[in-house]
């Protein structure tokens, strides 16, 4: 069984709004070990949309399309399909009387162009959508199979997991499923972790061992093929092990960890809390601690960047974490202090343990040099509390 993905809507095009929908039917897809072969983007032109309608199901034997089927006169997708397929619309009298229903309950006034969402082409069945009023639809055709859902989020995703899944897992016989499974490693690039394994890589193929690389870490997808989660789960599992053991103490974290909720699990394991004090960084690093809701966190201080004077920027970073420890005596203090001329950020961390420091470098243009620094500061604090080397 082969899928495509047509997304709907000129406002995608000019990128007006991200595309979640795409990126969240092609991994249920994944995870329902359904092929997706293609995913096309088009506007609300109705030419345009015929013709993408007719490609995919010249390559692919269900086309899964998000969007269009609202009750305004760019809202086309279910007549593209009717003239595509030679099956006129019809009006559903029993579909307008659920859809006024819904507005009941939404206590909204329905106007007279909601018809058009009573409307289907020949021999197509509505797919129910109790999170709105535009019904999906589902058609069969000696061409293929065409479902089209509601292009708002709230309203696809549940339609999608709860009705269209199951349908087509029953309707092409699907039995098994794919699974995986991501490890998280922060502070060294993907370059270094595809030397550490690339043999793995090349050598995997069910699990499989991907890469994929962002400002935050690099993610090792591990994906298994089998007829259940536990099944799937055994096989990931001594992959795992294998990785774990090419990168000793490098995994920060697994599928939804964040490193900011991992370094404050660690240090509220101590009893430990953390005041940091930044400079070129520009608060990235409190921000993060805050947005993931560290409860370690104290605050701190975001300032310029300060005139060395001709000292070491570790020197400054030192003083500032001994003033932090006397504004804030029972945490930790860790300093970020950048060196522009130098372009690195020298970083102090003060502890009941003992001192750590630590030298990050310029990553990019100015934004994506203030998170990644946060970041890099982040895992060497992990690697200071986990007893791990920061050499690699």
């Amino acid at each position: 069984m082969q899928t495509e993905t047509l997304m709907i809507g000129t406002e995608l095009l000019l990128g007006q709004i991200q595309d979640s929908n795409a990126t969240f039917m092609a991994r249920v897809l994944a995870e329902n070990g359904i092929n997706l072969y293609q995913k096309t983007t088009v506007g609300d032109n109705p030419g345009r949309i015929k013709a993408a309608l007719d490609g995919a199901l010249t390559r692919s034997g269900v086309v899964l399309c998000s969007g269009g089927l609202g009750p305004t006169e760019d809202d086309i997708t279910r007549e593209c399909v009717a003239e595509l397929l030679g099956r006129p619309l019809e009006y559903h009298e029993d579909l307008f009387e659920s859809i006024l229903a819904r507005f009941a309950h939404f206590r909204s006034r329905i106007t007279e162009n909601n018809k058009r969402q009573a409307m289907l082409p020949r021999g197509a069945q509505a797919i129910p959508n109790p999170h709105g009023t535009a019904p999906g639809l589902l058609l069969e055709d000696a061409r293929g199979t065409i479902i089209c859902m509601p292009g708002v989020p709230s309203e696809l995703k549940p339609m999608l997991t709860g009705q269209v899944i199951p349908y087509l897992r029953k309707r092409f016989g699907l039995a098994g499923l794919l699974h995986y499974r991501v490890l998280k490693v922060c502070g060294i690039g993907e370059s270094r972790v595809d030397d550490l394994i690339g043999d793995l890589i090349n050598a995997s193929s069910n699990p499989t061992i991907g890469l994929l690389a962002s400002i935050d870490a690099v993610r090792i997808r591990i994906a298994a093929h089998a007829g259940s989660l536990d099944a799937a789960n055994a096989l990931i599992d001594p992959v795992e092990q294998a990785i774990q053991e090419r990168l000793p103490g490098l995994i920060m974290g697994k599928d939804d960890d964040t490193l900011e909720q991992v370094v404050d699990r660690l240090l509220l394991e101590r009893g430990w809390k953390l005041a940091v004090l930044e400079t070129q960084s520009g608060g990235a690093l409190a921000q993060r601690l805050t947005a993931a809701q560290a409860r370690s966190f104290v605050g701190g201080r975001v300032l310029p960047n300060p005139d060395l004077g001709g000292r070491p920027a570790e020197e400054k970073a030192l003083d500032f974490a001994g003033t932090l420890l006397v504004e804030c005596p029972d945490a930790c203090a860790l300093a970020l202090v950048a060196e522009p001329t130098e372009h690195r950020t020298a970083a102090v961390f003060l502890t009941p343990e003992g001192r750590a420091d630590w030298e990050i470098g310029a990553y990019g243009e100015a934004e994506r040099n203030q998170i990644r620094t946060a970041v890099v500061a982040l895992e060497r604090v992990r690697r200071f509390l986990t007893g791990q080397s920061n050499t690699m």
